[in-house]
């Protein structure tokens, strides 16, 4: 009892000895307000790209949510830092072993047999708070590995939403391109006909024939970017490439979002990023705990019950009960100076994630910023570019117009051809890319998604 006494009290008296490292600062001070103001002072929902009204979005997202082998990887290493967590914890409580034995001796009058029975509890008194340090390292640990598969998530959708974008635009494209040959086969034998009155040379025939032959020799590629584009998706669908994909929609039946965004300060809790690199920050601050506690004394208690016998029925029955309780300190005297690099090591560990920390928060707030510039371009540029094609249009009516009447000659209908083509197709490339300027806004503003409380 006596002894007893002593160890708890022992260990009252050392338990307020733990080490605390506090963390450092880390502050970054983020601005008022974004550089390009927002028409909308809210974050994004959780659900983004149903902005979009797409059905097939919520379709591809869904497959991808259950297909993607990078998100499958993720959530075996979150299972990994899961039981590096148990693992942590199972140091804070004691341990225990049992066992049995069998004994047989003997000389020249006979032999006999013993029989014995053991359990032994060991338990290593947290004096200096390593074990909980390494506990709460490994939770920090888990914390981070929840972020990143949350990150990840994040930008899975943003490439299966920006994909798919990019699938519409290139159909949209393709589409123009055959219209654009078509009208030119068309205008092709106009010029023909004129030739065969007399009405036109073989020059502008040529010419015509020429501007036909380009067209054609746009579709291969933009054949071969839908196929590149068409397996991309797939991939990150995590299925084969025979795989059905939906419906191709107009790329102007997308809707445009019009995104908002909060105050700047409000991104740490946006951005799961943000939140993964200050939990390995934590992390890092408890590996210093841990590595300056082990420069310490360690205590363990031991304590063992045993039974033994000369008979198995007596072992059972009424035994003899031996028991024992033990204390030790152990200090290391030389070690090379392990423990002190390892302390040393740790606190240029905790300095590296600091400054990842930083980077990480500044690059976030400069990545928003950039976002938003990015969308109010893009729209300003969409709005120009449908008046030019406007115009491009109505000039090639009133130029076919006058050539059917001889008032202007083939060159001058090739080039109202051909500004009409580019235009469309810059109009369309447009589109795509303020769509795509969205996709990357809702990105950097961590896509509705809220860090726990």
């Amino acid at each position: 009892m006596l002894t007893n006494r002593y160890l708890l009290m022992l260990s009252l008296l050392l338990s307020g000895c733990s080490i605390n490292t506090p963390l450092p600062d880390s502050a970054v001070v983020a601005p008022a307000h974004w550089s390009q103001v927002p028409e909308l002072t809210r974050w994004p929902e959780r659900r983004w790209w149903q902005q979009y009204d797409s059905p097939a979005l919520d379709t591809l997202l869904a497959r991808a949510e259950a297909g993607n082998l990078d998100l499958a990887a993720a959530a075996s290493r979150l299972l990994q830092a899961e039981a590096q967590l148990r693992q942590a914890r199972a140091t804070l409580l004691p341990q225990a072993e049992a066992g049995l034995d069998l004994g047989r001796s003997g000389n020249d009058s006979g032999a006999s047999a013993s029989y014995g029975a053991t359990l032994t509890a060991r338990y290593q008194l947290d004096f200096w708070g390593r074990n909980q340090a390494l506990a709460d390292s490994a939770r920090a640990s888990l914390l981070a590995s929840e972020f990143d598969a949350q990150t990840l998530a994040l930008s899975i959708q943003a490439s299966v939403v920006s994909n798919w974008l990019q699938i519409l635009e290139n159909q949209q494209r393709l589409a123009l391109a055959r219209d654009s040959l078509a009208n030119a086969e068309r205008v092709l034998q106009l010029v023909d006909t004129r030739y065969r009155f007399g009405a036109a040379d073989s020059l502008q025939v040529s010419q015509q024939k020429t501007l036909v032959a380009q067209l054609r020799a746009s579709l291969p590629g933009l054949e071969q970017q839908a196929l590149q584009l068409r397996n991309s998706l797939i991939l990150l669908l995590g299925e084969t490439p025979d795989a059905r994909l939906p419906a191709f929609t107009p790329l102007q039946a997308i809707s445009l979002p019009t995104i908002g965004a909060g105050l700047p300060a409000e991104l740490l809790d946006r951005r799961p990023d943000i939140r993964a690199s200050e939990a390995r920050l934590v992390a890092a601050n408890a590996n210093i705990t841990a590595a300056r506690a082990a420069l310490f004394p360690s205590i363990a208690l031991t304590g063992q019950l045993g039974a033994r016998s000369t008979a198995l029925g007596s072992l059972l029955g009424d035994p003899t009960t031996v028991w024992s309780l033990a204390a030790g300190l152990t200090q290391s005297i030389f070690d090379g100076g392990a423990l002190r690099a390892q302390v040393a090591l740790s606190e240029a560990r905790q300095q590296e994630l600091l400054v990842e920390y930083r980077r990480t928060l500044l690059g976030a707030l400069a990545d928003t910023d950039t976002a938003l510039g990015a969308v109010q371009q893009a729209e300003q540029r969409y709005a120009f570019l449908e008046q030019a094609n406007d115009e491009a249009r109505r000039a090639f009516d009133l130029a076919e117009i006058r050539y059917r009447a001889g008032a202007i000659d083939l060159q001058a209908l090739l080039d109202t051809q051909r500004t009409w083509y580019q235009s469309q197709d810059a109009l369309a490339q447009q589109r795509a890319a303020w769509l795509l300027a969205s996709v990357d806004l809702f990105r950097a503003l961590g896509g509705g998604w809220q860090a726990p409380q």
